[in-house]
């Protein structure tokens, strides 16, 4: 017997509406359809979204929608209706049809919902039919008429309400066949007495409504979208080993000491790639303690590497290399390295810089006992 206690979910992203109030800052183009950090705003909260979840459809305005958004691959999209609840109503409609028994309701113009705010939110509604993520209010709230306040509200018991919401199909289905005019799906379950409960929600989880909206997501979505990690190392000569350097041999002797091959260079651009992705080290991966490692080419340990910070999601976008030592001297080889480097990392060789200096006299690098390398990494995370 098939288990029947295993919830099926699915997600309606409301992208629907016309957004008039936005409308005077974006000429014509539905605010769920602008472009922020390079690709439209819903586009971000599917990508949030779809993870956790088992169907996913969009509602989009009733027509004309095409000449602004192109869906992914693969994305469902339903036509919506006059209301908000006439919208989710068709989504709800979409997903009933897949056997879906649990359901998040997301604004598609809110772009920077967080992980820990779905989870939350799914979490509650596997034992309550209705549950939204909420923050409190931290400004004084006054009430006003004809701009004037009329009074002073308690911020104690007042929270503002988020989405995704999530509700149990069948009953959500039932309450906003009875409800009016709703401005959001808990509001329905509130005019019919039943209970709403709350999770936290996140500031950042911000809905774009405006022009400054639209700058604080956009400084989000971009901080969100890049990291920059960097990487130091220094080795000394040994004058009996190959000279390994940016995963080129240089010569077969006057090499660098180290456990591996001694590649100065590509282990300090791997300390670098590792760092702005929070995933530790070359030691983390490579323990210098391991004898499997001994000797090991330099240049397929970078690319193990490279594959690691890719599969967290990111790709590099930019490597800024400064060699600090006597020798190699940099300006001949430049482009040599330059090229080796793109080409394991696998990025344009005009994202790659290398350059030299060196300590003006001071240290045993002044007597060229040794090489050091640092690197300035920067990383941007991948369209998924």
């Amino acid at each position: 017997m098939p288990r029947t206690d295993i919830p099926l979910w699915g997600a309606v992203v409301v992208a629907a509406g016309s957004g008039t109030r936005f409308a005077r800052f974006s000429g014509d183009i539905p605010k769920q359809f602008t472009l922020l950090a390079g690709e439209p705003v819903v586009n971000h909260a599917v990508k949030a979204l779809k993870p956790f979840v088992d169907h996913l459809v969009v509602v989009t305005p009733p027509q004309d929608w095409q000449k602004w958004w192109t869906p992914f691959p693969g994305l469902d999209t339903v036509p919506g209706g006059i209301r908000r609840q006439d919208s989710v109503a068709c989504g709800l409609k979409f997903l009933k049809k897949m056997g879906v028994t649990h359901v998040l309701i997301h604004d598609g113009a809110r772009p920077l919902v967080t992980s820990e705010s779905i989870r939350l939110v799914m979490e509650a509604c596997m034992t309550n039919p209705a549950v939204i993520p909420v923050i409190p209010v931290r400004d004084t709230v006054k009430r006003v008429d004809d701009e004037k306040v009329l009074d002073t509200l308690s911020r104690e018991e007042l929270r503002l309400s988020q989405t995704p919401q999530g509700f149990h199909m069948s009953r959500l289905l039932e309450v906003l066949a009875a409800a009016g005019d709703i401005t959001d799906e808990a509001s329905a379950f509130e005019a019919v007495g039943e209970e709403v409960v709350t999770v936290s929600g996140s500031r950042k989880n911000i809905k774009l409504t405006d022009r400054e909206d639209a700058e604080m997501l956009s400084i989000l979505l971009n901080k969100a979208k890049r990291a920059l990690g960097t990487g130091l190392d220094f080795h000394p000569f040994d004058p009996n080993r190959p000279f390994f350097f940016c995963g080129c041999k240089l010569s077969d002797t006057g090499g660098l000491m180290g456990h591996s091959d001694g590649d100065v260079v590509l282990h300090a651009v791997a300390d670098a790639i590792l760092s702005a992705a929070r995933l530790g080290d070359i030691g983390t991966f490579f323990p210098p303690d391991k004898a499997e490692w001994k000797d090991a080419d330099s240049s397929a340990l970078f690319a193990v590497c490279v594959e690691k910070v890719r599969a967290a999601g990111w790709t590099i976008d930019r490597l800024d290399v400064t060699v600090i030592g006597e020798k190699p001297k940099i300006s001949p080889i430049r482009n040599i390295l330059m090229e080796r480097l793109s080409e394991i990392a696998g990025i344009s060789v005009e994202n790659v810089w290398i350059k030299g200096t060196t300590t003006n006299t001071i240290g045993e690098l002044a007597l060229g006992k040794g090489v050091a390398c640092s690197v300035l990494a920067e990383l941007v995370r991948r369209d998924v």
